[in-house]
């Protein structure tokens, strides 16, 4: 589940937020402000995150080289 959190309410409430997203991999979008500007997910969703953005940089690489010239 995805939810929203103040950044007020993330510092008041830390512990029992990772929690939630340590054990019922819920996301918490933290707003500052009304605007989004960060995110808590858990571990396993980050490293699937990091290895797409991986992907995305190595195929970008890819297709700047051909693109060369």
């Amino acid at each position: 589940m995805i939810r929203e959190a103040t950044a007020m309410t993330v510092r008041q409430n830390l512990g029992e937020l990772l929690n939630e997203v340590q054990y019922r991999q819920d996301q918490i979008l933290i707003t500052k402000g009304g605007k989004p500007v960060a995110a808590m997910v858990d571990i396993a969703l980050f490293d699937k995150i990091r290895l797409m953005r991986d992907e995305v940089d190595r195929l970008t690489a890819v297709l700047a080289k051909a693109y060369e010239g």
